[in-house]
């Protein structure tokens, strides 16, 4: 009995002698299997690489926000220190972002309520813009003398 057959490819192979080589379809990856190989590990990579480029755009989105927030923010503090109880318009552009302030009396029916000495409500917005048609905008409510 020259070999008794298991199944696997060892079991069944014939003594070689030492001087000759190795038939071809005992050394190594067929061509197929490793394209095979390439096409599932470039498939991953795509994968990743997308992942990643959507992350990044993401991130810079988020902190065009945060610093149209902050401007915003910092606008809409100013305006309220210096306020004068005048109503307003102002527009401008600033650190790459569009903005305007618009002080306007409060036109709800709530808000329309006898007050002595000129107290008045009055509605503040500041609205930041930016490329890409994104607009950050920031609203309150300011009770003041008004001049007159």
């Amino acid at each position: 009995m020259k070999s008794a057959s298991t199944g696997s490819p060892a079991a069944c192979r014939q003594a070689h002698s030492t001087n000759a080589p190795q038939a071809a379809t005992e050394a190594g990856f067929t061509l197929f299997e490793t394209l095979t190989a390439m096409l599932v590990m470039s498939i991953g990579l795509v994968s990743l690489f997308e992942a990643h480029s959507r992350a990044l755009r993401t991130a810079g989105v988020a902190e065009d926000y945060a610093r149209a927030r902050i401007f915003a923010q910092g606008l809409l503090a100013d305006t309220i220190a210096s306020w004068s109880g005048r109503v307003f318009s102002k527009s401008g552009n600033a650190d790459g972002f569009a903005w305007t302030i618009d002080v306007a009396s409060e036109g709800a029916s709530w808000a329309n309520v006898a007050m002595h000495d000129n107290w008045k409500l009055r509605r503040v917005r500041v609205v930041v813009s930016w490329a890409g048609g994104r607009q950050f905008e920031l609203d309150t409510l300011k009770l003041g003398r008004t001049n007159g």
